[in-house]
C-alpha cells in the first residue's frame, strides 16, 4: 500500500497482487517448468529431494494450480458431481455423507449441488425452482468424471441431454424402468408394508395412512406397500390427505379423525416423522386417548431427531442414506469399466420400534 500526500489530503493506493504461476514456482525452486509439472502431475518421476524442493517452493509462494487447462487437455476433471434435492430432507444429507466419505477414501473429489426441489413446498402448493437439469448440464460442461443424481422426479430428459458428455451416471432414489444407468433405491414399498405388519402384530385392525397426495414417487410406493400389507394381514387401511408434511398438518389431520368413536384401538401411519410429531402433540392434549394403548403412532421417514424434549419416543424407520451414497459411488466407478452391466440396487429399510407403538 502506498500513501501520497497532496495539500493535506492522504490518498491510498493498493498495489494489485499478482497470483504466483508455475514459472514463479520454478524460479523459487531453482528447477525447470517441466520439473514443476512433473511434481504436480507425475511425482513418481522425480527424485525425492527434488520433489520436496518443489513442494516447499509451492508452500512458500502460495501457488495454487488452475484445473481449467488440465481439464481441457485431458477432457476430464478428476471430480465427481452429486445433485441432491433441497437438503431439508435427512435422507439426502445422509446420502451426501455416504458418497463423500466413500469417494474421499478412494482419492476422488465429490462436488455437490442443491437442485432446490422441495417436497414440503410442493405439497403446500409452492412453485418449484428446480435446478436439477441445469446442474446436469453444468457438470457436463466441467467434464466431470461421473454424476450422481439423487432425485425426487424423473431425471430422464436431463440425463439424455448430457449423455454424450458424461457416461458414468447413477440415479439415487428415483426408479426409471429399463434405465440406461445404475440405480440405488431404498425399499419404499417395504416401509409401508412393514408399518402395517407391525400394527397387525399388535392386534390392531384399523389404521389411518396420513399423507400428502401422490406427488412424488416415494409417497406412491409407501402407500402401495401399506395397502398391500393391509390386504395381506386383514387390516382396514384408510387414506387421509394432509395439507403438508409438517407438525401442524399432522396435528390438524389427527384432530379430524374419529379416533375414539367406537373404542377400537387404531394406528396412525404418518408419511413423515414431522406429521407423526403433530399427531402426538394432538393426542397429548386428549387425556381420554392413551398412546399407544388406544392410538399407536408411526413415522415413515426417519427424519426426526429426539432432542430430549419429546414426551414419547417415536417408532420410525432407520434411513439407509449413507449406505445408498456409498453404493452409488461403487456403481459410478463400475459404470466406467468396459463391459459394465447396469445394476438396480434396492436397500432394505429397518424399523426401530419405540414407545409410540410398544409403550414403556
Amino acid at each position: 500500500m502506498k500513501t501520497y500526500a497532496a495539500e493535506g489530503v492522504q490518498v491510498s493506493k493498493t498495489t494489485r497482487r499478482v497470483h504466483p504461476n508455475i514459472n514463479a514456482v520454478a524460479r523459487e525452486a531453482g528447477v525447470s517448468v517441466g520439473t514443476v509439472s512433473n511434481a504436480l502431475n507425475n511425482p513418481e518421476r522425480l527424485a525425492e529431494d527434488t520433489l520436496q524442493r518443489v513442494q516447499a517452493a509451492i508452500e512458500r509462494i502460495g501457488y495454487i494450480r488452475s484445473s481449467a487447462g488440465r481439464t481441457l487437455i485431458r477432457n476430464r476433471s478428476d471430480s465427481l458431481g452429486l445433485i441432491t434435492p433441497d437438503l431439508v430432507n435427512e435422507l439426502f444429507v445422509r446420502i451426501a455423507r455416504g458418497a463423500q466419505a466413500t469417494a474421499s477414501a478412494q482419492g476422488q473429489r465429490l462436488v455437490m449441488a442443491n437442485s432446490l426441489f422441495n417436497a414440503h413446498d410442493l405439497a403446500a402448493g409452492y412453485a418449484q425452482h428446480d435446478l436439477q437439469d441445469s446442474y446436469l448440464e453444468y457438470f457436463a460442461e466441467a467434464r466431470t468424471d461421473g454424476v450422481l443424481v439423487a432425485s425426487m422426479r424423473d431425471p430422464t430428459a436431463g440425463i439424455a441431454r448430457i449423455r454424450s458428455h458424461v457416461r458414468p451416471i447413477v440415479v439415487i432414489n428415483y426408479d426409471v424402468p429399463d434405465a440406461d444407468w445404475c440405480t440405488v433405491l431404498m425399499d419404499n414399498e417395504q416401509v409401508g408394508r412393514s408399518a402395517v405388519e407391525h400394527v397387525a402384530d399388535l392386534g390392531i385392525r384399523r389404521a389411518y395412512f396420513v399423507s400428502i397426495p401422490d406427488l412424488v414417487q416415494p409417497v406412491i410406493e409407501r402407500r402401495r406397500g401399506a395397502h398391500a400389507g393391509a390386504a395381506a394381514r386383514g387390516v382396514e387401511l384408510i387414506d387421509v390427505t394432509s395439507s403438508g408434511l409438517d407438525s401442524a398438518a399432522g396435528e390438524a389431520a389427527a384432530a379430524a379423525l374419529p379416533l375414539y368413536a367406537d373404542q377400537q384401538r387404531v394406528a396412525i401411519l404418518a408419511l413423515s416423522d414431522d406429521l407423526a410429531a403433530g399427531v402426538l402433540k394432538h393426542l397429548r392434549g386428549h387425556t381420554e386417548l392413551r398412546v399407544p394403548d388406544d392410538v399407536a403412532v408411526l413415522g415413515l421417514d426417519g427424519d426426526h431427531h429426539d432432542n430430549g424434549l419429546d414426551w414419547i419416543a417415536l417408532t420410525s424407520i432407520e434411513l439407509p442414506g449413507q449406505a445408498m451414497g456409498a453404493e452409488a459411488i461403487r456403481l459410478l466407478n463400475a459404470e466406467a469399466e468396459p463391459g459394465h452391466v447396469h445394476e438396480r440396487v434396492v436397500l432394505p429399510v429397518p424399523f426401530t420400534f419405540r414407545q409410540s407403538t410398544l409403550g414403556v
